[in-house]
């Protein structure tokens, strides 16, 4: 699996206006991924300890490099259109992308229930 990492800087218009910032998330999601198969497992998370506390870090699943390059592909296409790449970008309002990253699996097996750890 690979797993597309972003950490986000919530914007002061963001900080001001909470209940807004998480419903435009929740819309957000719902309108970017659909449609996007192969981009799952969507997760977010609160940073509450360490360096830029506050800030958000969403995971996004893909299956392999295949299934990223396809997602690469149709974000492009969509960004071609005027109206979509409008309601894409008005992101800057609220927030600002800090990192992006790429992870991979390790091929490292998890114990199962009851197994040993060590």
């Amino acid at each position: 699996m690979l797993h597309l990492v972003y950490t986000f800087r919530p914007t002061a218009h963001a900080r001001t206006n909470l209940q807004a910032f998480w419903r435009w998330i929740g819309e957000r999601e719902a309108w970017f991924y659909d449609g996007l198969d192969m981009a799952r497992d969507s997760r977010w998370y609160v940073r509450t300890i360490g360096q830029d506390v506050h800030a958000l870090e969403h995971f996004i699943a893909f299956e392999d490099e295949a299934a990223w390059g396809a997602y690469r592909r149709e974000v492009a296409r969509r960004s071609r259109d005027a109206a979509w790449e409008r309601r894409r970008v008005e992101q800057d309002l609220w927030w600002e992308i800090t990192e992006a990253r790429l992870l991979n699996d390790a091929p490292v097996k998890r114990p199962t229930a009851g197994g040993h750890h060590g």
